[in-house]
């Protein structure tokens, strides 16, 4: 059972390092390939979004197929490790082609690939999800589990953005030394290089860095981690597993939360990058999101010292207060007020940190009650039902948002007159804040805690008895 696996640090390392190539996917779609497509390939940015629109749709369709299909898969690798080395060279292929596209890209030819990406996507994320929650059933270690993987995320986050900052920093007659000395400057000196006609290098080196780092963390993992097979009572399809799920108040209460505060995220991030460069007038991006990912690194030690102390779900809601009013201050922001954003990104990058797990391992822990109700151990089914569901709120919020200053006629990489960037710069300071109010009521009084947790597992241990 996965209650009596010796769970080491070197085994929580390998299954935590496998999320640095998958967060370094996630970060140039949210921030980087919008803004390429837009202004280096010239789609329109409505039509981007349908697009993207569209893409999302059929990956929201497989979640639930992948995530059942994973909980009754019984090899001697395990259930878990099977499907990820299916994904694998799927994902690395249509990186490779969404990444590092030719001159002349078709509406076909996006859409395509990005179908596929996203189903790369499903068949690795979904079972890895749920792996991590069958590694321990231990209420602080899950946390443990979990905070050592969106640690290795916030690391794959990072080096996406230092990608494009050394694309940012180099030129012509650049030297290695001289490079690196620029790079340090733009991280730790606040100094900034021009970027201009560099983005087709910097989301081409991003893509072969997801090619190199894939195949080795996947590899790793499944050869260091266990798969446990948890003992099942009975195998439930997915239908009843759905019909399950709406009957426990405690998943569609956290599912929620989760929509609300992907959904926040991924607004604020699609018009993220012309905020930074347009509005507040910062050309090296790739250090301001540098910065931003060290600061929620080094805050993840206290957001899980912090979870201990006063619950996961309060924690959790100083990290959504944190971020709702870091968002609101920037609204104030001009043009040319460098330091002001840099202090007020440097703590929503902090509180990105809490954001990152804590909801991961509140949803692990409702596992267990659905064990308890229905004799079946469903990681897999839950972890869809979460990945279809971030999936819808950050392609509807995905959406929105570009639809919403495209209507206002904001063009990406031209010149823009007041009415334009007033609507950017609402959308992406006040917009998120609609989301994260409600998440905030919903997680304040959250009902899960640790000790009620504890009591629950007890009561699921002695069914297996």
């Amino acid at each position: 059972m996965a209650s009596l696996i010796s769970i080491n640090r070197g085994k929580i390392t390998a299954y935590g390092g496998l999320g640095t190539p998958l967060a370094m996917i996630g970060y140039p779609i949210a921030i980087w390939l919008i803004p390429f497509y837009s202004e280096v390939t010239k789609f329109q940015l409505a039509l981007l979004a349908d697009l993207l629109l569209i893409a999302r749709l059929t990956d929201v369709i497989t979640d639930p197929l992948i995530g059942q299909w994973g909980d009754i898969t019984n090899t001697r690798f395990g259930r878990r490790k099977p499907w990820i080395l299916l994904g694998v060279p799927l994902m690395m292929i249509a990186v490779y082609k969404l990444f590092v596209p030719g001159e002349d890209v078709t509406v076909t030819y996006f859409l395509f690939w990005m179908v596929l990406m996203y189903l790369g996507f499903t068949i690795i994320g979904i079972p890895y999800g749920a792996w991590g929650a069958e590694i321990s059933t231990d209420y602080h270690q899950r946390s443990r589990i979990v905070s050592g993987r969106e640690a290795f995320t916030l690391i794959g986050l990072l080096i996406s953005a230092l990608i494009p900052l050394g694309v940012e920093v180099s030129g012509d007659g650049i030297s290695l030394k001289e490079g690196l000395n620029r790079t340090l400057a733009a991280i730790f000196l606040f100094k900034d290089f021009s970027s201009s006609n560099q983005m087709r290098d910097i989301l081409g080196y991003m893509g072969l860095g997801i090619i190199l780092l894939l195949p080795i963390f996947a590899a790793i993992a499944i050869w260091k981690v266990p798969d446990p097979m948890p003992i099942v009572k009975k195998k439930i399809p997915l239908r009843e597993g759905l019909k399950y799920a709406r009957e426990n108040p405690l998943l569609v209460r956290i599912l929620a939360i989760i929509f609300l505060v992907i959904a926040g995220e991924s607004f604020r991030n699609t018009l993220s990058l012309w905020f930074v460069r347009d509005v507040i007038g910062i050309e090296t991006v790739g250090a301001s999101y540098a910065r931003y990912f060290i600061a929620g690194f080094i805050a993840i030690p206290f957001w899980l010292w912090l979870g201990k102390v006063i619950g996961k779900h309060r924690a959790f809601c100083i990290t959504l207060i944190g971020t709702g009013t870091v968002s609101f201050l920037c609204f104030f922001l001009e043009f040319g007020d460098y330091a002001q954003f840099h202090a007020l990104f440097l703590l929503k990058g902090a509180c990105f940190g809490g954001l990152q797990f804590l909801p991961a391992s509140m949803l692990a822990d409702v596992v267990d009650i659905d064990s308890i109700k229905t004799g079946g151990r469903r990681a897999g089914t839950f972890f869809a039902l979460n990945g279809m569901i971030a999936k819808i709120s950050a392609m509807l919020a995905v959406w929105a948002a570009a639809r919403l200053v495209d209507f206002f006629g904001f063009i990406p990489g031209a010149e823009n007159g007041d009415t334009e960037m007033l609507a950017l710069r609402f959308f992406y300071c006040i917009g998120c804040a609609a989301f994260f109010l409600p998440a905030l009521f919903l997680t304040w009084f959250y009902p899960l805690t640790k000790e009620k947790h504890e009591k629950l597992r007890q009561e699921l241990e002695n069914q297996k008895s």
